[in-house]
């Protein structure tokens, strides 16, 4: 599928807005929109978004044969995927211009920086080392994915945890998994950052620079700086794609303005790390994956269902004159007893959840007695067996256990 392209009053609304000194999402023109790092449940898994950019980065290893001319030093090759749900015009298993470029400033960036120490990879010299492999994943695709895929790349190495070596007296090497031994971390010497600008040119004269560009501004710009730095003040790759002519001024502000934003994000990164990974070796806390706050499981759906069932036999009730406290108090009491019941779920419902679907237990059954201690009529029954069927068939096979 082909890109869509944008019309003529789009563009024309983007770059006259630039021109008068805004952006249509409320930015200032050095401005980086809100970063967010969320941490998988294994070591070396992280997803970074950039405002709506949305990128995801996982690291594996694997013990392999190290390369003739650097028999101590480890490796490392990184990949870069574009995902088809990213952008409608992205396929899969087609190599595109844009690959490429990430692929570049990932490589120059990381690799070519040395901001890895492939010394410590090493396990015996000329016989075995640690390679490890970065898998870089654009999820969505909303504008400066170079920015993007560094920091996911960045916090997934420095999460990164590889599992410890022993090396025996005849040269076996035994790989101990993480619950034998604590595993190793990655050591990394700098933490590269990389800041994109971009360029729109008035009248071949002014040129107004834009700080992390978004999808529609990327396509009427006319050009782009990508500048790759670390924290001690060296500069690791300069990319410049475009076709406008950039002035010496320009270029200093542009290496002068990432200076002043390379060692707050580069802490930035740190922080998140090291706050995961602090959760990770606390005896009572467990990580929790990815935060997912918008989906509804099977049983989550079965929860709510209960709780709609007790609030529609609650209302019926006021409605004909027979309170229904005790009733709905022992109905709560037997799901609480239930060992698969979550209590919280049950009394807070809306902080899970959007809709706050309450928890579920096939022994929760709604009596069918009112206060006097008879039966409900024949036609109170019926919808009530009609609605404990619906319950039913919804169950799954781990709600029975």
């Amino acid at each position: 599928m082909r890109e869509v392209p944008l019309s003529t009053c789009e563009r024309t609304s983007l770059v006259s807005s630039i021109y008068a000194g805004l952006r249509y999402d409320n930015r200032k023109f050095l401005e980086v929109r809100d970063i967010t790092l969320n941490f998988g449940k294994d070591y070396g898994s992280c997803t970074a978004t950039l405002g709506e950019t949305r990128v995801l980065a996982q690291v594996t290893c694997e013990v392999v044969e190290p390369r003739p001319s650097r028999p101590n030093e480890g490796k490392l090759s990184i990949a870069v995927h574009l995902s088809p749900m990213a952008a409608p015009h992205l396929e899969p298993g087609r190599t595109n211009d844009l690959v490429d470029e990430l692929q570049q400033i990932l490589d120059r960036n990381i690799k070519e920086s040395r901001c890895l120490d492939l010394e410590s990879l090493c396990i015996q010299a000329e016989e075995s080392v640690w390679q490890l492999r970065l898998d870089v994943t654009v999820l969505n695709h909303a504008g400066n994915l170079g920015d993007t895929c560094n920091l996911a790349s960045v916090a997934a190495l420095r999460h990164f945890h590889r599992p410890d070596v022993s090396v025996e007296a005849d040269g076996r090497v035994t790989v101990h998994t993480l619950e034998e031994r604590e595993p190793v971390p990655t050591f990394m010497r700098k933490v590269p950052v990389c800041l994109t600008y971009g360029f729109f040119m008035e009248n071949d004269e002014k040129c107004h620079v834009v700080m992390d560009p978004t999808e529609r501004e990327e396509r009427v710009m006319c050009g782009r700086l990508v500048v790759g730095l670390n924290p001690h003040g060296e500069v690791t790759s300069l990319l410049f794609p475009g076709r406008v002519v950039m002035q010496k001024q320009t270029l200093l502000f542009c290496i002068r303005n990432a200076f002043s934003k390379a060692k707050t994000m580069a802490e930035a990164v740190q922080q998140a790390v090291e706050d995961n990974l602090t959760q990770h070796k606390a005896t009572l806390v467990k990580p929790h994956g990815y935060e997912i706050k918008n989906l509804r499981s099977d049983s989550g759906y079965n929860r709510w269902l209960i709780e709609q069932r007790i609030n529609r036999k609650k209302l019926k009730m006021e409605e004909g004159g027979v309170p229904m406290e005790e009733d709905v108090q022992e109905t709560l009491e037997k799901a609480q007893s239930d060992p698969c019941v979550n209590e919280d779920s049950l009394q807070r419902p809306s902080d899970t959840f959007t809709q706050g679907p309450p928890h579920n237990s096939p022994s929760m059954d709604i009596d069918r007695k009112n206060e006097n201690g008879s039966y409900l009529d024949g036609k109170e029954t019926a919808e009530l067996e009609d609605e404990e069927e619906e319950v039913k068939s919804r169950l799954t096979a781990s709600d029975l256990f």
